[in-house]
């Protein structure tokens, strides 16, 4: 070994220097490798307690999210079905404007109480499906008549008999309808 290594810009090192390194660097690896059983002991039950209270707040965190959800769907579903309970009545309005004369008092009241339910229905969200000339759609219509044609049309709505309506992307009452096959 040389006596005095030398880097540039700096002052050559002693051999005292390099062996008082050498012993620190040993002493240190001595110190890192007694660890006391009792410091190991704590350190593994820290790191237990850590896990359990990571675990612990996942936990928490999923049923908040899910206790979220299950509100909303509970709204989604309560709303629907008061919805769903008003529909005939939409259903008798639209009979009688059908046969109403709209010149009599009449008619045109059964027409403005048309107007306004459909004007209610709307600021709720709620819309009618317009199915006539569509394409079939299980997931909104209901067929419950087909017609046989031998056309390109296939799957195409030709007839309502009772209107659908959505809110949002949930199906309130799916359309009854006539397709064509």
């Amino acid at each position: 070994m040389a006596k005095n290594k030398k880097n540039q810009n700096e002052e050559p090192i002693s051999e005292e220097v390099m062996e008082e390194t050498t012993e620190t660097t040993e002493n240190t690896e001595e110190i890192e490798v007694e660890i006391d059983p009792e410091v190991k002991k704590l350190t593994e039950k820290c790191d237990e307690l850590q896990d359990k209270y990571l675990r612990l707040a996942a936990e928490y965190d999923n049923f908040r999210k899910r206790s979220v959800k299950e509100k909303e769907l509970a709204y989604l579903d309560a709303f629907a079905r008061a919805v769903s309970g008003m529909l005939p009545i939409v259903d008798n309005i639209d009979r009688a404007t059908a046969f109403a004369d709209a010149e009599s008092e009449m008619g045109k009241g059964i027409i403005m109480l048309q107007k306004q339910v459909y004007d209610v229905l709307e600021k709720m969200g709620v819309k009618a499906m317009e199915s006539d000339g569509a394409e079939f759609n299980p997931e909104l219509h209901n067929a419950v008549m087909h017609d046989e044609d031998d056309s390109d049309n296939k799957n195409i709505i030709v007839e309502t008999f009772q209107k659908g309506y959505i809110y949002g992307d949930k199906v309130i009452r799916h359309a009854m309808v006539k397709v064509l096959n």
